[in-house]
């Protein structure tokens, strides 16, 4: 049962700790996969405002999570 809180840990945290410290790097692999098979390319995709705030919130109640479940 140890073994399985550690793995969700493991796993919450390596989502949440890079969302919540590049955030808009993560928004924009997201965009950038939204994009696929539309006519704009690469490299004028950009994510919203607000999509990084939410994508930074995510990442750190995900790291969050992660540390709950370490040391439960």
């Amino acid at each position: 049962m140890a073994g399985d809180f550690l793995l969700v840990a493991a796993v919450f945290l390596a989502v949440g700790l890079p969302a919540a410290a590049f955030p808009s790097r993560v928004s924009k692999l997201g965009e950038r996969v939204d994009a696929i098979g539309s006519k704009t390319s690469n490299d004028e995709v950009e994510p919203a405002e607000w999509n990084v705030t939410l994508t930074r919130f995510v990442g750190v109640f995900t790291s969050a999570l992660g540390v709950a479940y370490l040391f439960a």
